[in-house]
């Protein structure tokens, strides 16, 4: 790579999630796919599931279907979205990535092309099974149109280590399909730049900056008071009224976009044009009503870890907006029609005490319904799991963290990111070992966390806390060794009916007295790294062997399979284990 900046960049990203064992194009592709989607998507990421590279990818290496807020990967997330939240909002994003300082017209007409065949009711060219199952979801997608809020947007990045000249046969080549694109019929994108985005090594290093650090903002605040001191875990707080101009470059990126980033720690997604923040769009348009704002609107709440004053402004570091997600949206998207005098009432409060910033998440929030699962990681039993986490991580060489709200550890040099365990990789990995349903994964957390509230996070059932640590540090082990490929890449497809399988031959096993291991030997025997693979080798050779005896073929169809897990399960119980 001639770019040596890039190249640190890529290096920095390759160590953060343990990537150093890959090729250079493959982590290329991987650093392509994250920072790409992170701008569109600033939620916990499992990069390995918007690859869709290798053969017959239809020259796209990297799709995210995200719908109501989130990227989904099974057909069935579709009517659980639609049941709970009573609309869709759809988009579809395609990336191809060339680690080449060239952007070449032939590679972007064969990007073009593959996108095209996508959307076709039958594919033109030989698609790979991850492409043939997002195929499915997009067919879901539209036989529920009258769901949309909108027609899905639709977007395209093809990335090159070079620099964007705006070649004329590129450009002509990007709208004339666009045209076609339109004549579909099927997105909601007016304009061809909103289509196809060229992204050149500068471009690249850019928004792996801004991902990568700190949100840091200076706004004007003119009519505001400080709040008197009330606890010793708020350092101070602010409330008052803002010009709603000043606010939209508060919430603006370095590209003039919406920075998604601010919403971590906001419990709803954005709703899009639902009845309320349609009547806050009315508000904003009619010139008299905008100067009411601060009375007919709650007002937005942000918690900063750091506030300085210097006269009338507030230099904000590492901050969020909590409260207030609808409303910032709809001002951005209408901000044209923002005049100069209104405002718009805010609360700034700086703390760095979690446990406050959840009584300020949960209290601004209950004024509207928001789901259960926007709340979960909020309750005192993630407090405990999250001490545990801590605790142990004291007497081990490998620690991992529990992570209760989104980028709560980004700023910690000592943590990285393969470190972290999500609330939603811990549904998984709890839901696959403990509740022995490793093929339902692959569904949204939410969903997971819904259907099996019997089961998981009971406030009652604190002497289970030892499993859900034991479920995500043999996941986390796992991951680690499909990446530097100790383990065959193949298995990740298959990596949570590995957790599960592991977990079930461990437990098998008897201490050198012939008594049964209890959860905490069993913590402290997987310590030792090299019998754990030859566990999780062992696993890798029982599901190789149940999909011989079913006569199965198709990764991504199998892992998702019921009846492949009770084979699974089936073939532990006898001791099948061809070795």
């Amino acid at each position: 790579m001639k770019d040596k900046i890039l190249e640190g960049f890529l290096d920095d990203f390759s160590r953060k999630y343990s990537l150093e064992n890959l090729d250079e194009d493959n982590r290329f592709e991987q650093f392509v796919n994250f920072n790409l989607v992170s701008k569109l998507y600033p939620k916990d990421i499992n990069i390995d599931e918007l690859s869709v590279g290798g053969s017959n990818d239809t020259a796209i290496d990297g799709i995210a279907i995200i719908v109501n807020g989130s990227i989904i990967n099974d057909e069935k997330d579709i009517d659980f979205f639609i049941k709970n939240n009573g609309f869709l909002d759809v988009s579809f994003v395609f990336i191809q990535s060339k680690n080449s300082p060239k952007f070449k017209g032939d590679a972007v007409g064969n990007f073009i092309f593959g996108v095209k065949s996508f959307f076709e009711d039958q594919p033109i060219i030989p698609e790979n099974d991850k492409i043939k199952l997002l195929r499915k979801i997009k067919e879901k997608i539209y036989k529920h149109s009258i769901d949309f809020e909108h027609n899905p947007e639709i977007k395209l990045y093809f990335v090159s280590t070079g620099v964007w000249t705006s070649p004329e046969t590129i450009v002509s080549r990007a709208n004339y399909e666009f045209e076609v694109f339109k004549e579909k019929n099927l997105f909601l994108n007016s304009e061809p730049e909103k289509f196809i985005e060229f992204i050149d090594a500068e471009h690249l290093k850019n928004i792996y900056r801004e991902i990568s650090r700190r949100s840091v903002k200076e706004v004007l605040f003119n009519n505001h008071v400080a709040l008197p001191d009330m606890t010793e875990k708020v350092n101070q707080s602010f409330i008052g009224s803002i010009l709603l101009k000043n606010f939209i470059e508060l919430i603006k990126d370095s590209e003039g976009n919406i920075s998604k980033g601010l919403f971590f720690d906001n419990v709803r997604d954005y709703q899009g044009k639902n009845k309320v923040n349609k009547e806050i769009e009315i508000t904003i348009r009619n010139s008299d009503k905008q100067n009411l704002l601060p009375l007919l609107n709650n007002g937005i709440t942000i918690i900063s870890k750091k506030v300085e004053r210097t006269g009338q402004k507030l230099k904000l570091t590492d901050f969020q907006i909590v409260n207030g997600c609808q409303s910032s949206h709809i001002l951005f998207e209408n901000r044209e029609y923002i005049n100069d005098t209104s405002n718009l009432i805010v609360k700034i409060i700086e703390t760095t005490d979690q446990d406050t910033i959840n009584d300020i998440i949960i209290a601004t929030n209950k004024q509207t319904e928001v789901k259960d699962e926007a709340f979960e990681s909020l309750k005192p039993f993630h407090k405990d799991l999250s001490e545990y986490y801590k605790a142990r991580g004291k007497s081990t060489k490998f620690p991992i963290f529990y992570e209760r709200r989104s980028k709560e550890y980004v700023n910690d040099p000592n943590i990285k990111p393969y470190q972290i365990i999500t609330l939603s990789s811990l549904i998984k990995s709890y839901v696959s070992m403990i509740v022995e349903q490793p093929q339902s994964t692959h569904r949204y957390y939410g969903e997971l966390l819904d259907s099996n509230r019997d089961h998981i996070f009971n406030a009652n059932q604190k002497n289970m806390i030892p499993y859900y640590y034991l479920s995500s540090v043999i996941l986390n082990r796992l991951e680690i060794m499909l990446k530097n490929q100790s383990i065959y890449p193949r298995y990740k497809i298959y990596k949570y009916h590995v957790l599960f399988i592991a977990y079930k031959i461990i437990s098998l096993e008897k201490d050198s007295n012939g008594r049964s291991l209890n959860v905490e030997n069993i913590i402290d025997k997987i310590e030792d790294l090299e019998y754990l693979k030859s566990i999780f080798v062992k696993a890798c050779k029982l599901i190789t062997n149940t999909i011989t005896e079913m006569n199965l073929k198709n990764d991504y169809f199998i892992s998702r399979n019921k009846e492949f897990t009770s084979k699974v399960r089936h073939n532990i119980s006898k001791g099948i284990n061809q070795q």
